[in-house]
C-alpha cells in the first residue's frame, strides 16, 4: 500500500499548503482584538478602527476560500485514491481467495472507503493543524513567559490525553472490527442458506448463534462508547479549564501592569487556536483509528502480491496439454500427490474416486486456479501460470458442482459478463442443450438472473454454467459432476455435448461417477486419497470395463 500512498503525497502535500495559509490567516481576529483593545481604544482613531476591520473580514474571506478549496481538493485525493487503487484491492482480494487453503477476503473494499472517508473528512484536518501548535504557543510566550508556561502545561496535558485514549481504545477498536466483519459474514452466508435454515427448523439455532455474534458488537461498542465519551468529556474540560486560567493569569498580570487588556484577551484566543487542533484530534479518533486498521489490514494483505512472470502465449490450440508429477498441499494436508497424464486434442479424461480424494482440487489445478506445490501444467509447450489469467480464462471452460449464477442477464451470465456476442451465445446454449430451455423463460435470454431476477431450478442453472463454460469454443473443459443436477434426458443430451466437444478436437476432462459418461472417456484417472489408483485396484468390475 505504501507505494500507492507515495503517489499522493504531492497532492497531500498540496492541501497542507493550504492549511498553512489558513492557520496564518486564522491569527488575524486574534492580532485584530488585541491591537482594538490596546491601540484602537486609547487612539479613539476611526481610520484605523476601519483599516483593521476591513484587513481582517479579507482575510477572512481568503481563508474561507482557501478551506473550500482544501476541502474539494481533499474530497478529490480520495476519490482518485479509490480509483487507482480499489481496482488493484479487489484483483488482489480474487486472487487471494482462489488461492489453495486461503480465506476469504471480503473487508478489502469497506478499508478502501474507511482511507477515503478519512481522507475527505475533518480527521485530516486535525492532523494538517496539529504541527502549527508550537507556533502558537511561541505567540503566546512572546507576550508573556508566565502565560507561555501555562499553555505549554495545558497543550501537554491535553495532547497526553489524546494518546492514552489511543493506548485505551485501539486494541478494542481492533476486536471491534474484527468481530464486526465476523456478523457481516455470519449473516451473509445465514441469508444465503435461508430456505435450507426454514425447511431443517434451524432458526432457533441460527438466532442463538446471532445473539452471541450481536452481543459481542454490542459490548464493544458499549465499551468503546464509554471510553470515548469519557475522554471527550476530559479533552473538553481541560480545553476550557486551560483557557480560563490563562484568562484568570492575563488579567492578574493586567492588575500588576505586567500586561495590557489586549495581551489578555489575545493569549486567551491564542490558547483557544492551540488547543483546537489537539481536541479535534480527539475527537475525530475514531477515524483516524479505522483508518490507520484499514490501512494495516489492506497493506498486510498486499505485501505479498505475486510477482509478474514472464507472458507466455498461444496463439493457436496446442498439440498436448500435460501434467507432470504434480502435488498439492492445503496446509498440512497432502491432498494430490505425484498426478501425471498428457492428453491430445479431442481426448477426454475421466477423473473418478471417492469422495474427498482431491479430484475438485485437481480440477483447479487444470484451470490455473491454483498453483502446485510441485510439479507443472503445460499447455503445449508453456507453462499454465505464465499464461495472463485473463488471456487463459478465455480459453478455459469450467462447470463447477456448486452452481452460481451473477447478477444480470442469461446472455450476459453465457457471456460471462462481458460484451455479449448474440451469435456466440446462442451457439454456445445449443451447445449445451439450453437454447429451447432458455427460449421458454419469460423474456428469453433477455431474462434478468440474480437477487433481483427470476428463480431458477437446479437443472436450469446447470444447463445455463454449461453454455457460459462452452462459450467462445474453450480449448479446455473441465466438468465436475456436469450430471448431479439433470434428468434422464439432460444426462442423454449431456453424452452428446461430450461427443461433439471430442469431435472438435477440445480437451475435455470430466469429474463423475457415472459410468455412462466413463465409458465416453479415452482415459480414465482414478484418484484415492490425492493418488492415482491403478486401474482394477478396488474398483467396481463396470468400470474396469470402460
Amino acid at each position: 500500500m505504501q507505494k500507492y500512498l507515495i503517489k499522493f503525497l504531492p497532492h497531500i502535500g498540496c492541501a497542507f499548503f493550504f492549511s498553512m495559509f489558513i492557520n496564518v490567516l486564522a491569527l488575524a481576529y486574534i492580532l485584530y482584538l488585541r491591537l482594538l483593545f490596546d491601540k484602537v481604544m486609547d487612539s479613539r482613531s476611526m481610520e484605523t478602527l476601519l483599516f483593521l476591520t476591513a484587513a481582517v473580514i479579507g482575510a477572512y474571506v481568503i481563508s474561507g476560500v482557501l478551506e473550500v478549496i482544501r476541502s474539494k481538493l481533499l474530497v478529490r485525493i480520495g476519490v482518485k485514491f479509490d480509483q487507482v487503487v480499489a481496482g488493484r484491492t479487489f484483483k488482489t482480494m480474487l486472487d487471494k481467495s482462489v488461492a489453495a487453503g486461503s480465506v476469504k477476503h471480503t473487508q478489502g473494499l469497506k478499508d478502501i472507503n474507511s482511507i477515503r472517508n478519512f481522507l475527505g473528512g475533518t480527521g485530516i484536518f486535525a492532523v494538517f493543524d496539529t504541527p502549527w501548535v508550537p507556533v502558537y504557543l511561541a505567540v503566546i510566550f512572546l507576550f508573556h513567559p508566565l502565560l507561555g508556561y501555562l499553555a505549554c502545561a495545558g497543550a501537554v496535558l491535553l495532547f497526553l490525553t489524546v494518546v492514552v485514549q489511543e493506548i485505551s481504545t485501539s486494541r478494542m477498536q481492533a476486536r471491534h472490527s474484527q468481530s464486526s466483519m465476523n456478523t457481516d459474514q455470519f449473516l451473509n452466508s445465514s441469508m444465503r442458506n435461508a430456505q435450507t435454515v426454514y425447511a431443517m427448523g434451524m432458526f432457533p439455532a441460527m438466532t442463538t448463534q446471532w445473539k452471541q455474534f450481536n452481543s459481542q458488537d454490542v459490548c464493544y461498542e458499549d465499551t468503546l462508547a464509554a471510553r470515548n465519551g469519557f475522554f471527550q468529556s476530559l479533552a473538553k474540560f481541560i480545553m476550557m479549564g486551560t483557557v480560563v486560567v490563562i484568562m484568570s493569569t492575563g488579567a492578574y498580570l493586567v492588575i500588576i501592569h505586567e500586561a495590557t487588556l489586549g495581551t489578555m484577551v489575545a493569549s486567551a484566543m491564542f490558547m483557544s487556536r492551540a488547543l483546537s487542533p489537539i481536541m479535534m484530534l480527539g475527537n475525530a479518533w475514531r477515524s483516524l483509528v479505522d483508518a490507520r486498521i484499514a490501512y494495516q489490514r489492506l497493506n498486510s494483505m498486499m505485501e505479498d502480491e505475486p510477482q509478474e512472470l514472464p507472458a507466455g502465449d498461444l496463439q493457436e490450440q496446442p498439440d498436448k496439454y500435460r501434467v507432470e508429477k504434480v502435488s498439492l498441499n492445503l496446509g498440512e494436508t497432502r491432498v494430490l500427490q505425484n498426478i501425471s497424464f498428457t492428453m491430445e486434442p479431442g481426448e477426454m479424461l475421466a477423473v473418478t474416486g471417492p469422495s474427498g480424494t482431491g479430484k475438485t482440487s485437481l480440477a483447479k489445478v487444470l484451470l490455473g486456479v491454483w498453483r502446485p506445490d510441485e510439479g507443472r501444467v503445460l499447455m503445449g509447450d508453456v507453462f499454465l501460470d505464465q499464461l495472463d489469467q485473463e488471456v487463459l480464462g478465455g480459453k478455459m471452460g469450467y462447470l463447477p458442482q456448486e452452481l452460481e449464477l451473477f447478477s444480470g442477464t442469461v446472455a450476459e451470465n453465457i457471456a460471462r459478463l462481458g460484451e455479449v456476442d448474440s451469435p456466440a451465445v446462442i451457439h454456445a446454449a445449443m451447445q449445451a442443450g439450453a437454447h429451447e430451455m432458455i427460449l421458454g423463460l419469460p423474456q428469453g435470454y433477455d431474462t434478468r438472473l440474480g437477487p433481483a431476477g427470476i428463480s431458477l431450478s437446479g437443472g436450469q442453472k446447470q444447463r445455463i454454467v454449461l453454455a457460459r463454460a462452452l462459450y467462445n469454443d474453450p480449448w479446455l473443459v473441465v466438468l465436475d459432476e456436469p450430471d448431479s443436477h439433470l434428468d434422464q434426458p439432460g444426462r442423454e443430451a449431456m453424452k452428446e455435448v461430450l461427443s461433439g466437444l471430442k469431435a472438435k478436437n477440445t480437451f475435455v476432462v470430466v469429474i463423475t461417477h457415472n459410468n455412462e459418461l466413463i465409458r465416453l472417456a479415452d482415459q480414465v484417472l482414478d484418484l484415492e486419497q490425492g493418488r492415482v489408483r491403478p486401474l482394477g485396484e478396488g474398483r467396481d468390475p463396470e468400470l474396469e470395463e470402460a
